[in-house]
């Protein structure tokens, strides 16, 4: 990734396909969202197996118990007492960066030699980072965002709330801001995570051995960080369409 993704085009031979618009997925990106995906799912359903009413009997319980409530209380906060319908989404969204952008951060470059290791269509060594620096990715997520408070307000207030939205003097304002926010969502989480990558990539041609530990520790902390403004601010601009415009 970091602008350098591999190709469908690159595993398959056939000169035909290369004038196909299958030939230019991400297939890198593909496999790493789906291996978060996964990765997800497994851990959520072994710490589900190890919580109950009574309390949480292992650690990864006790941790799937703690995040569960840190994410109810951030989206109860944001949303108001209708925040349960969009509790599933937010989660989703928050556990899915947080594993998409962690699984960038790893001793990589240590395996860059091997030969099973892939390379990109100019011989290049393929450089394996987070998803979460594919614009696709982020753009994706930011779009799921914007649909979802855009209908909630319509579910909530009925047509009128586009007659509010664009029925006054206001109106390009309105639409500006609808423009920007899944933008600046999209935009944020990729240039962040791009540049923690860089940044890593750098420290590890500098100095190979010690530095990028601390590097990596870092990364792990704004990992954290943009899966929590990404919850945040998506919890935010639905609890905005969802309370205003009566």
């Amino acid at each position: 990734m970091l602008g350098k993704n591999l190709l469908l085009s690159q595993f398959i031979t056939d000169p035909s396909f290369k004038s196909s618009p299958l030939a230019n997925l991400h297939v890198d990106t593909i496999a790493l969202t789906a291996i978060c995906m996964s990765s997800v799912l497994i851990i959520g359903r072994l710490s589900l197996s190890q919580m109950s009413v009574e309390g949480s009997n292992g650690k990864l319980g006790q941790l799937g118990e703690t995040l569960y409530n840190f994410i109810d209380d951030l989206v109860h906060g944001q949303i108001g007492h209708e925040y349960k319908k969009f509790f599933a989404l937010i989660a989703g969204m928050f556990f899915f960066i947080m594993a998409g952008n962690l699984i960038g951060i790893g001793p990589w470059k240590a395996f860059e030699h091997m030969s099973f290791w892939p390379k990109l269509t100019d011989g290049e060594t393929f450089d394996l980072a987070s998803p979460t620096t594919d614009f696709n990715v982020t753009l994706g997520l930011a779009t799921i965002s914007f649909f979802t408070y855009i209908l909630s307000g319509f579910y909530k207030h009925g047509p009128k709330y586009f007659k509010t939205l664009f029925g006054t003097a206001m109106a390009p304002i309105e639409i500006m801001d609808m423009i920007v926010r899944p933008s600046t969502l999209a935009i944020r989480l990729m240039v962040v995570i791009t540049a923690d990558e860089l940044m890593r990539g750098a420290f590890l041609m500098v100095c190979p051995m010690f530095l990028p530990s601390g590097i990596m520790g870092f990364e792990v902390f704004i990992a954290l960080i943009q899966a929590f403004v990404f919850a945040l601010l998506s919890s935010i601009y639905i609890g905005l369409t969802v309370a205003e415009h009566h």
